[in-house]
């Protein structure tokens, strides 16, 4: 299995894998999920070990926020994944465009679920995923 690492997340994402019922395998996937402040705000519902509080740079956030009009979630996770080169998981088309327009690796819900899928995960964090079910 490959390494595994540090991303940070959108609130989007963080909903459908609570939709899907797949949130908890997050922590399997990634060691440190960083969720900036707007982030941990926005989606307060469950709390995960590997979940911890970073603060964005604001300047950058709020560029994004107030120029290009995305949401503070969303500009405060691609500001973040800006300054510190780590990668960003964001479903929001808007925001993907303006991510990978600053250079910033990205990712969604359905690249994490080809991830897991790769790498075996099932429902529970056990071997042998099958999530042509979804």
């Amino acid at each position: 299995m490959p390494e595994i690492q540090q991303v940070i997340a959108d609130t989007s994402v963080l909903i459908a894998f609570e939709k899907l019922k797949l949130l908890n395998l997050l922590c399997h996937v990634y060691d440190q999920i960083l969720l900036p402040s707007a982030v941990h705000h926005e989606y307060s519902s469950d709390s995960k070990p590997c979940f911890t509080m970073a603060e964005a740079p604001q300047g950058v956030s709020k560029l994004l926020e107030n120029e290009i009009g995305l949401g503070r979630g969303e500009s405060e996770a691609i500001a973040l994944a800006f300054t510190s080169d780590v990668p960003v998981l964001i479903d929001d088309l808007k925001g993907r465009k303006a991510a990978r327009t600053l250079g910033c690796r990205i990712s969604g819900t359905i690249g994490v679920l080809v991830k897991m899928e790769r790498w075996g995960f099932g429902k529970n964090g056990t071997p042998k995923a099958d999530f042509k079910c979804l």
